[in-house]
């Protein structure tokens, strides 16, 4: 699309991320798988832009960032990089690809993005900018949009992953007894449950990861509130997730204030919180995730909280995955036909 036939990047948002976010998945297409390693972003660059100049540092930095909620430093994304003439077929199979091509050509910015493009489960961004300033105003005020587009197609590609080895009992019990739908693989066990909880278990010879499920009636706004949902959230763990020692239980830790974000969450508004765990009376802890929202069905609460323990570990990965779980939510009157 050159000089007389482009499109400004604005209106190219308003009408093409919205469809991108809510197109269905290709199942039968004849793609290829792609590859990639977990949170991995490929970045294609040209000549114009150099990967070693401030514009890379910007996307560096940006999608490198340290992942909030994590005891030790870790990074959002690692990433590749790979120049233009170099981006043969080998890499377009790659499942996050983020291209930045800078060409005097064009008048405009112009922003493109693509599911499933050259493989799947895929996402691709291109973003062309007739010059290096007008990269740093585009990228600095889409730069979210293109995280959360990343981090979209990671969960996808997780729970993809998890539908081939998906123990439909943990749905069908959630079902019978909660009236909502998640999809958990084989590897969990159910270590507890109560008519208002449920918490199921992945036990590995070096770490753990755990998704409790907790349900509560709805009387006002405050069940919103930060504060609320922590003090919630530690009376439920006190009283259903003990500790290795007599007297110890799971609670949040303040020692690093958890950080939260309105978001929408299976088509409702929701909380989400990150923070670390801790064990009181003990030493055992790490990072975890939660969302909390309102079922308007039976006027309830209900909280969904994935969290992790690797000590030594990077655990960045191993989140990623419980965060996919978590992500499966849904009513089981709109679960999707496979």
């Amino acid at each position: 699309m050159k000089k007389n036939q482009s499109i400004s990047l604005v209106l190219l948002l308003a009408l093409f991320i919205p469809i991108s976010f809510t197109s269905c998945d290709i199942k039968s297409s004849g793609l290829k798988p792609s590859t990639g390693k977990t949170n991995e972003l490929l970045v294609v660059t040209n000549s114009k832009a150099d990967w070693n100049s401030l514009m890379g540092n910007e996307i560096k930095q940006f999608f490198g960032q340290d992942q909030l909620g994590l005891p030790q430093p870790e990074s959002m994304f690692s990433m590749a990089q790979v120049s233009e003439p170099g981006f043969s077929e080998m890499f377009k199979t790659h499942h996050n690809i983020f291209i930045v091509d800078v060409n005097p050509e064009y008048d405009e910015p112009i922003l493109e993005t693509r599911k499933d493009l050259w493989a799947s489960p895929q996402r691709v961004i291109k973003l062309t900018v007739p010059t290096e300033d007008q990269f740093y105003t585009e990228f600095a005020e889409n730069k979210e949009a293109f995280l959360e587009f990343f981090n979209a197609n990671e969960r996808r590609r997780v729970s993809l992953a998890f539908d081939a080895i998906e123990d439909h009992s943990f749905r069908n019990n959630l079902i019978d007894n909660f009236d909502i739908s998640m999809r958990f693989p084989k590897s969990f066990y159910v270590a507890s449950q109560t008519e208002n909880f449920i918490w199921l278990r992945r036990e590995a010879e070096r770490f753990s990861q755990s998704v409790f499920v907790f349900v509560y009636p709805y009387n006002e706004m405050t069940a919103f509130d930060p504060i609320e949902i922590v003090r919630v959230q530690d009376s439920v763990t006190k009283k259903h997730i003990p500790g290795p020692s007599e007297g110890s239980f799971m609670k949040i830790s303040m020692f690093e204030p958890p950080v939260t974000k309105q978001i929408e969450f299976n088509s409702a508004f929701a909380v989400e919180m990150r923070g670390l765990w801790e064990v009181e009376g003990d030493f055992m802890g790490g990072p975890f995730i939660s969302y909390t929202t309102v079922d308007e069905r039976y006027n309830r609460v209900v909280t969904i909280v994935g969290y992790v323990y690797n000590p030594g570990w990077e655990k960045n990965d191993l989140l990623r995955q419980v965060e996919a779980i978590l992500h499966t939510y849904k009513y089981p009157e709109l679960e999707e036909e496979k």
